[in-house]
Order: C-alpha cells, then structure tokens, then sequence
C-alpha cells in the first residue's frame, strides 16, 4: 500500500547549519541543533539582509522574509518551487554592486511566482559576519 505525504507540511533535506520545513505556501528556516549557533547567524543574517541592506542597495533578486526574529530561532519565506538550473540563475542575477551574500549555485536559488531569487543568503560565522556588514556600510553612501 503506498504511502502518500500530506503536501502541506512537509521537511526538506536540511542543509549544514538549518532545517528547511515546508508549510503549505510557506518555507520555515530553523536552526540545525548540531550547529545552532551557526543556524541562529545564519537566520539572524538573512534577517538583517532583508530589513537594512536590501533597501539600500536594492537587491531585488533575494527571497522576500515575511517574518523572522530578532533571536534567529526562525526565518520565514514563500515557499519556493525548485529546482533551477544554472542558466536560470544567471539571467535573474544582474551585477549588483555591492554583491550579495548569496553562494552562486542552482540549489540555493528558487522559483516564487515567476522570479527566480536566492533563497539561502545566510552567513554561518561570525567573522564572515562582522566583515561583511563592513564591507556595506563602506558602500553606503552617507557610510552609516
């Protein structure tokens, strides 16, 4: 007798730092529990993305947050369809200046609606962190 999975509530392969479980329109990123810390960052860094670096430097080809926390204990997305390919890629990634966090590769871009936009733009260490928002506040142009 098959069995069949409730397509509204559904846990994707994890990644190294997160879980990704899929909730009817919905993708709920969560910390890993062998690398919390790191699942925390990365959430946390996909949040500040969004709310204060997104505006200003007009990415718009990152996955939208419809709800995340401040502490990182989750990160909340529309629901992408996958897989793209890596020409797909391509043509929905102009040349932003200064360049998103987001690894280059099929797996970490999605489909929501008809756009193609990155869907992991976490970073896992701290350094990498401290370097980075750095890095964009030397571009911004009042240099907050």
């Amino acid at each position: 007798m098959p069995r069949f999975v409730d397509s509204r509530v559904y846990r994707m392969p994890s990644g190294v730092f997160r879980h990704v479980i899929l909730v009817g329109r919905f993708a709920v990123k969560i910390p890993r529990l062998r690398n919390v810390l790191s699942g925390l960052r990365c959430n946390r860094w996909e949040r500040e993305m969004w709310r204060t670096w997104r505006p200003i430097f007009g990415w718009e080809n990152l996955c939208p947050i419809k709800f995340a926390d401040p502490l990182g204990v989750f990160v909340v997305m529309p629901r992408a369809l996958q897989p793209v390919t890596f020409e797909d890629v391509v043509a929905a990634t102009p040349d932003y200046y200064p360049e998103i966090t987001s690894e280059f590769k099929p797996e970490d871009f999605g489909r929501v609606g008809n756009r193609v936009l990155a869907l992991d733009y976490g970073l896992p260490d701290a350094d990498m962190v401290v370097q980075r928002r750095a890095y964009y506040i030397r571009k911004t142009s009042d240099g907050r």
